[in-house]
């Protein structure tokens, strides 16, 4: 073996080295990447994801009025087949689906939302700035179920893998009565929460 050919196999070698050294820090840095989230709480994900300095985008997968069914009419307290806004979109952060929300608000109090361009920003800043309604409290069950096929695809992850299931409602300040009732599906490790106890 001549002198060129050790070098070339050294070169070979250093930069397979380089490589596994390059993925293993990438998965790495996917796996810290987390959202910290109070218990009792609210608290924006968007703003909490622009704090992070994390990349971001919301594809938009469901945004139409629909009829309630028996479920979401129970936890909006309004009649069945009250018309309600449906909306569901993908959370992308650092280039990867972390979660998908699915939301339902009674139709009447976000009336033509379902005509806007809610793509990539957060839904509680646009109520706020078009509606002006903002968050008074949240009520939260966190459980931890199977995804389904379509949530496997979705996330990107293998059939039937464990995830987080957030499901609660939301009251707005001009609301006794809940105003959104919601559920998330995340990988495991998105949400991190902690409880903070005030005097």
């Amino acid at each position: 073996m001549t002198v060129l050919q050790e070098n070339q196999n050294l070169f070979n070698w250093l930069s397979g080295i380089m490589y596994i050294y390059h993925l293993e820090k990438n998965v790495k840095k996917q796996k810290e990447i987390s959202i910290t989230r109070e218990l009792g709480q609210f608290d924006s994900i968007t703003q909490a994801i622009r704090e992070a300095g994390y990349s971001y985008e919301y594809p938009i997968l469901i945004s139409r009025i629909v009829e309630a069914n028996k479920i979401v009419s129970n936890e909006l307290q309004i009649p069945i087949a009250s018309p309600v806004y449906e909306y569901k979109k993908l959370r992308i952060v650092e280039n990867r689906p972390r979660a998908i929300e699915h939301i339902f608000i009674d139709a009447r109090n976000v009336e033509g939302i379902e005509k806007e361009d809610l793509r990539n920003q957060s839904l509680y800043e646009f109520l706020y700035a078009h509606f002006g309604l903002k968050v008074a409290k949240n009520e939260e069950e966190i459980l931890v179920v199977r995804a389904d096929e379509e949530e496997s695809e979705l996330l990107k992850i293998e059939a039937n893998a464990e995830v987080m299931l957030i499901k609660g409602k939301s009251y707005m300040t001009k609301y006794k009565q809940p105003f959104e009732y919601f559920q998330i599906t995340a990988i495991p490790g998105f949400f991190r929460y902690r409880s903070v106890n005030r005097k």
